[in-house]
């Protein structure tokens, strides 16, 4: 016969066990004779939780009147209910439980007759009825259950924060006054960071490179010996000027008019001569009448090495007419399409390596590769020339005085001597002492906007003629692009290629008014410095030849008499005095790691902020948020 169980839960705890036959009577059990009771009945599993929970004694009886078909009902109406009862003896010392009312009684109550029906029942034939709103509790989460969880997160976050402060906000223990005046310290401290911070990234934004002095010195055969183009200031010979005025056309007369008078080309060629004045015969008549560099070069040494001229120098169209260029790189390296080129033929020597400021000398360029390195410092490892001024063949000159015109410049670049070249006069011997300017740049530069940093790397920007970048290569090309849109040609001495038309004395009209040919700005707006430059400078000392001194000289170089030497010859010792040279490097002012750190210290020293206190926000933002929300889940009890 199989025992029936049922199970109320109420003020007290009790367990009701029915079963068929047997007597009646009081048995003390101990937990091994409750465990064999588990193994016999399968209530017996209850009984022992509750044994091991209140660790007293338990009664079982079993009502004599009771059958096995009995229920729990009948059992109330007969009044066999107490009879039934295990309970813990008293002197155990366990406290009835306090009825609460907010919780589910384990027992349904039948709305038919009111009658408490136990929800645990294991007698299948006793029918128990239940509505549809009791198989699932109404759902626990509201707007203002969401509010409390929000309060107490926001609390949990506060009491618990590394942030300086909020410790205090959140203390329940704190007057509404004190947590009002903590609260108060933190919002100054926020916004007192956040005006520093705002300053420093202005700072940042603005001007966000500074200029420094590089600690490692560039050393001297790094640096490429400078180009030097040398111009004599006289236009034209005196006697090829003669030959022409005596014998030569019109258009001659009137070329030569151009080279020596004041008066524009507007004003001196007349429609039809002008015709006749194209480039090609103006480049002949040039050259007829400029003296040319072998007469200007009477002698030459190089790095205490005495060569031919005509190996050092080549003969170059500049805006000051005929001049003679020193160490200039190949064109081959200086033009990006110089085949196309119809300047005069000119013969570098070799091997000629790629050099440009922002690379250098490639690695494996050979010692003597061109453009050449200097030789050493001194004047006997530089480079010595004897000029030779010929003051008799004087006509006309660009200056009021008699000498040359000397200009050191980058060998990437084209010169302008016109206007920027020094002048040396005859019968002196000149000391000048190269010194270079450097200027690098960092490769982070390239991350900051060009508009902040004002400087171009060479991959940045490509010119059309040129193939290395540099801001007087920009300006020519710039000025011949100016020119070429006003008067459709170019200047001679700008850059062009083939099919460039060269301006001749019939264009003298246009490119005459020059407040018309000078660019303006916004169309040479893009041509700023590049971030790696190389340009040189000079310091000069001189002292005048005397008769005495120069016999020997003067006999070496073309059996001239000492006299003629001392008014016509011109002495210069071009050299280097230092073997390293300082070098200025572009930089950022604030990186990002400087930007984080200053940001980081200002967070630090008005509220402890640190990276953790970022994670520690973030924590309770996302992981602690989703954590909670799963557990605040409502729970449904087992249904049937």
């Amino acid at each position: 016969m199989a025992p029936s169980f049922v199970w109320k839960e109420q003020q007290h705890t009790y367990f009701k066990i029915t079963g068929g036959g047997g007597g009646a009577g009081s048995i003390r059990h101990s937990i091994g004779a409750i465990k064999r009771l588990e193994r016999k009945h399968s209530y017996g599993k209850l009984v022992y939780k509750y044994v091991r929970r209140c660790r007293g004694e338990v009664q079982i009886t079993t009502p004599p009147r009771a059958t096995r078909n009995d229920t729990p009902t009948e059992y109330m109406r007969a009044g066999l209910l107490d009879e039934m009862m295990v309970q813990p003896r008293r002197e155990f010392g366990i406290r009835p439980r306090k009825l609460e009312l907010n919780k589910k009684q384990n027992l349904w109550i039948n709305e038919q007759n009111q009658e408490l029906t136990p929800w645990y029942v294991w007698n299948n034939k006793i029918p128990i009825t239940r509505s549809k709103s009791e198989e699932r509790p109404p759902s626990v989460h509201t707007a203002e259950v969401a509010v409390r969880a929000f309060s107490r997160d926001l609390r949990d976050y506060l009491l618990s924060s590394t942030l300086h402060g909020l410790r205090y906000i959140g203390e329940r223990k704190l007057t509404w006054f004190e947590r009002f005046f903590w609260l108060a310290a933190f919002l100054c401290s926020l916004m007192c960071a956040g005006f520093f911070i705002l300053n420093v990234y202005a700072k940042w934004r603005m001007s966000p490179m500074i200029v420094s002095i590089n600690p490692e010195n560039m050393v001297l055969d790094d640096l490429p010996f400078p180009a030097i183009t040398i111009c004599n200031v006289n236009q034209a010979k005196k006697s090829e000027a003669q030959r022409y005025i005596k014998y030569g056309a019109s258009v001659d007369k009137k070329l030569l008019e151009s080279l020596c008078s004041s008066q524009n080309d507007a004003e001196i060629f007349e429609d039809e001569i002008a015709e006749s004045a194209d480039w090609d015969y103006t480049r002949s008549f040039l050259i007829n009448v400029t003296q040319p560099c072998s007469e200007m070069l009477t002698a030459c040494s190089w790095g205490s090495k005495n060569m031919s001229c005509v190996d050092l120098f080549n003969a170059q169209l500049t805006d000051e007419g005929l001049c003679c260029t020193f160490n200039v790189v190949h064109r081959e390296m200086m033009f990006r399409n110089p085949k196309s080129l119809n300047d005069l033929n000119l013969t570098f020597p070799s091997p000629a390596v790629d050099w440009t400021p922002e690379k250098g000398y490639p690695p494996d360029a050979p010692v003597d590769g061109f453009p050449w390195r200097p030789k050493g410092i001194g004047t006997s490892k530089g480079l010595t020339l004897v000029l030779n001024a010929n003051i008799a063949e004087y006509y006309c000159a660009s200056t009021k005085s008699a000498g040359f015109k000397i200009l050191l410049h980058n060998p990437t670049e084209s010169p302008k001597i016109q206007n920027l070249g020094e002048i040396y006069g005859p019968g002196i011997e000149a000391r000048v002492t190269i010194q270079p300017r450097i200027l690098d740049a960092q490769e982070d530069l390239q991350t900051i906007d060009v508009s902040k940093r004002l400087c171009l790397f060479s991959s940045e920007k490509e010119l059309v003629f040129f193939r290395t970048y540099t801001l007087k290569n920009c300006e020519m090309e710039c000025e011949a692009r100016a020119m070429l849109d006003l008067c459709k040609c170019v200047f001679y001495y700008m850059p062009k290629n083939k099919t460039t038309r060269i301006c001749g004395k019939a264009d003298a009209k246009c490119y005459t008014n020059s407040t018309q040919l000078k660019p303006k700005k916004k169309a040479c707006e893009e041509c700023i410095p590049s971030c790696t430059e190389i340009a040189y400078s000079e310091r000069m000392s001189t002292a005048p030849l005397h008769k005495s001194l120069v016999r020997h000289l003067a006999r070496v170089n073309g059996n001239i008499t000492p006299e003629y030497f001392t008014e016509n010859m011109l002495v210069v010792h071009f050299y280097f005095e230092d073997d390293t040279f300082m070098r200025f490097t572009k930089g950022e002012i604030f990186g990002l790691t400087e930007f984080l750190s200053n940001t980081g210290g200002l967070l630090g020293l008005c509220m402890g902020f640190s990276m953790m206190s970022a994670v520690e926000l973030l924590y309770y933002l996302t992981l602690r948020a989703f954590c909670m929300a799963r557990h605040r889940r409502p729970k449904h009890p087992f249904t049937k």
